[in-house]
């Protein structure tokens, strides 16, 4: 039986943060329970047969789970009376919780059924003691998305990074202190910087679009778009001084919103480098030969996955047309983590389609700004040096001397030292990566980011 956990709404706050300025969206509620499918010891005892319910593995404080005293190994098995049968029944319950409204959970302890009741808890906002954090909105095509910026304590105008977050749907608000993303925005703090990020239309506080894993990439572009001009507007920004931050998919984003915003400066961490299209054959091939698959396997596979690849990407057919080829339905759900529901890559296909779209080069030369991209000697999604060294070699052709090339050793997609990519793969496939993460942020990345951004700032 599988032993993975979730965690349900789960983020972690500490000391005192700017009131919050938006006057549209609600803070979003907040169960704060990490749970797990019941294992077999636990359903034996507790005489669950076939292990129906969600196991408690850990209570947030400050949580709706920890007001209505759920304790580890409880077994969740209804919620406001409606059975829960697995870990992923309690996440779908709770994303229909309104923030103060009643709520009754239907437990299991010791073997003894028990009902707790209280009311829903909001999510806790972001907080530093070192830093000043404001929480506002953005008004998108289809409803409101949340905007956050920290900047050090006091006035004063600040140069502004606004970090743009890659492919997933994940919320980036009140990211707990050890994850390596709030470790870089913080760690610009420190250095003086204000740092601005925003939760993608359809996730996190967001409001009116529809889920962000089944909206297009226009659509989020256009939120970045709109929240890159917003940020321009506070007093503590200096406007002249903006810089964007695109990690992975980000970097395709950030020069399409710096072509409308004028920006002072590009960073890419973890680039495609290429064409959507020509990088999801470099993954298939160039990363898969990366990770140990056999070299005959790859050829074989290519063989379909190339016209798969641009039927799906170029082609525009949708993922439901193309499954019924029974040959190209298996590379789906195995090479695109098709679920059979229009997503592929936890995300709808027409999402990927739109990337596609997208004219990868002329927005770079259309960005006319500087730009520094930096390749993590153990990112195995962006593959190599060689795509970002590609791209910093087209900026220069197409602006000669406004890139540059960095490379930072040991160090994966996610800002983590690790080593090499084989001792990368090696902590990923023994366990105790999660925690792992916790401890090893590489600060050498702020510190390459700050000393480019203040020789730019310097130089010009």
């Amino acid at each position: 039986m599988s032993k993975s956990i979730l965690s349900v709404l789960v983020f972690f706050a500490c000391s005192l943060a700017f009131p919050a300025q938006a006057q549209h969206l609600k803070r979003r509620p907040f169960l704060g329970v990490q749970i797990a499918p019941v294992s077999d010891s636990l359903a034996a005892v507790n005489q669950l047969g076939d292990g129906a319910g969600a196991m408690v593995v850990a209570i947030i404080p400050n949580s709706t789970a920890a007001a209505l005293k759920l304790q580890p190994n409880d077994v969740i098995v209804s919620i406001n009376k409606e059975a829960v049968r697995t870990a992923n029944d309690v996440v779908a319950k709770a994303r229909t919780f309104s923030t103060a409204a009643p709520v009754t959970v239907g437990v299991i302890r010791n073997k003894k059924r028990l009902t707790l009741k209280g009311k829903v808890k909001e999510m806790p906002r972001e907080e530093d003691a070192a830093a000043e954090v404001l929480y506002d909105e953005v008004k998108t095509d289809h409803g409101y998305a949340r905007l956050i910026a920290k900047k050090p304590k006091g006035k004063g105008k600040y140069p502004t990074v606004f970090f743009l977050q890659g492919y997933g749907c994940s919320s980036i608000d009140n990211l707990p202190p050890h994850d390596p993303q709030r470790r870089l925005m913080d760690g610009l703090v420190a250095k003086g910087y204000a740092v601005f990020k925003m939760d993608k239309p359809g996730a996190g506080d967001s409001q009116g679009s529809a889920p962000c894993t089944e909206i297009g990439y226009e659509e989020e572009l256009a939120a970045f778009s709109v929240a890159l001009k917003k940020l321009q507007t506070y007093d503590f920004v200096d406007t002249g001084n903006v810089f964007l931050f695109g990690h992975s998919l980000g970097a395709n984003t950030a020069p399409v919103i710096a072509a409308d915003t004028k920006v002072k400066g590009i960073i890419g961490y973890g680039v495609a480098g290429k064409p959507w299209y020509e990088y999801m054959l470099d993954v298939f091939r160039e990363q898969r030969a990366e990770i140990g698959f056999d070299p005959v396997r790859i050829d074989e596979d290519m063989l379909v996955l190339g016209p798969l690849t641009y039927e799906l990407l170029v082609g525009k057919k949708s993922a439901e047309d193309l499954a019924q080829d029974p040959k190209y339905k298996q590379h789906l759900e195995q090479s695109f983590e098709y679920d059979g529901k229009g997503h592929v890559f936890g995300r709808h296909y027409r999402f990927m389609q739109e990337i596609q779209n997208v004219p990868y080069h002329k927005t770079w030369r259309d960005a006319d700004t500087n730009v520094l991209i930096i390749y993590g000697g153990a990112d195995l999604p962006s593959i190599s040096p060689h795509n970002s060294q590609l791209l910093v070699n087209a900026l220069n052709t197409m602006r000669p001397g406004s890139a540059a090339y960095q490379f930072l050793p040991d160090t994966d997609h996610g800002f983590i030292k690790v080593g090499t990519k084989q001792d990368l793969m090696r902590l990923q496939q023994n366990g105790g990566f999660e925690a792992y993460v916790r401890d090893n942020f590489n600060p050498e990345l702020v510190e390459m980011l700050d000393s480019w951004m203040k020789g730019i700032m310097q130089n010009q």
